[in-house]
């Protein structure tokens, strides 16, 4: 009798100690007509990649704030709108001549589905005129900013790591990149308790020009190779009942290289060679409903 009693105390203490380390499985819960809206800073340092200006080294502020609503939810996820409703940029320390109807035109309004562990699908929309692939800010479509983790079908537990890949960009030429997510517990912000998660990531980055400095995936005709490595951290918020993302903390560094592919054996002079340097580091803040909303 004393064993069973024994093992019985230890079983409940293991169910009691599993229970005090583990979290529920999260689940984005966007409800039909749902809508949000996130404040952003997105500061790019180094050789940016602006339209008019691309290469040219300098600081790039963008303060924005965007929306995501929910159109429509069935079996397969939730139809979400994503988009702009004010913007204003400041480069190198001075007002960038963007309002929201130009910027509006390069970002357009975009649409995409996610699934309740947060797996995106139907990419749609974006203007594409900004080539910057960076995990965590894809301005092409900025659903893959505000739903930035996908969720293992699983209770959370302290410390646990899984991975997931998403496409920054569209089609064949989209950038897919492997992130590793760490649940790191919960934590408490301004009396609200939040899920709190990081991930990391590190891509190689090789991509083609043609002759006239256009991007091409024939390699056999190409004329220059871009080689590179991009990498960064994350560090997200998301609250636990409402299931959307409360906050996002983003850095991340890209370092690449352009050359000319010489055919006949030749030396690539140091001249020829082309080195860049991307620095971002960005928040993005849920903001807090009206009273009665």
């Amino acid at each position: 009798m004393r064993r069973v009693m024994s093992l019985a105390l230890l079983g409940a203490l293991v169910c009691w100690t599993v229970a005090q380390e583990s979290a529920p499985t999260f689940q984005y819960r966007f409800k039909e007509g749902q809508q949000e809206q996130y404040d952003g800073k997105v500061e790019l340092t180094g050789n940016l990649p602006i339209p008019g200006a691309a290469g040219m080294a300098g600081s790039l502020v963008l303060n924005m704030t965007m929306f995501m609503k929910t159109d429509k939810v069935d079996e397969n996820g939730a139809k979400v709108t994503t988009g702009l409703q004010a913007f204003d940029a400041v480069f190198n320390g001075q007002p960038f001549p963007v309002g929201l109807d130009m910027a509006k035109s390069i970002l357009p309004d975009s649409t995409a589905t996610v699934g309740s562990q947060g797996k995106l699908s139907g990419l749609q929309g974006g203007g594409g005129m900004i080539g910057l692939q960076l995990p965590g800010f894809d301005p092409r479509n900025m659903a893959t900013m505000l739903v930035p983790t996908e969720f293992p079908n699983t209770p959370l537990t302290n410390g646990a790591t899984w991975e997931f890949t998403r496409a920054f960009g569209e089609g064949s030429d989209a950038l897919r990149v492997t992130l590793r997510a760490r649940y790191e517990g919960v934590e408490e912000v301004d009396g609200t308790k939040y899920i709190k998660i990081t991930q990391t990531f590190e891509q190689p980055i090789e991509t083609y020009q043609d002759a006239f400095y256009q991007p091409t995936t024939d390699k056999n005709s190409a004329a220059r190779i871009t080689k590179g490595t991009m990498k960064g951290t994350m560090t997200l918020w998301f609250h636990p009942e409402d299931g959307v993302l409360f906050r996002a903390v983003i850095q991340a560094n890209l370092d690449q290289t352009t050359e000319p592919i010489k055919r006949d054996g030749s030396e690539i002079k140091d001249f020829e060679r082309e080195t860049s340097q991307l620095a971002l580091n960005a928040t993005i803040t849920r903001k807090a409903k009206a009273s009665g909303a």
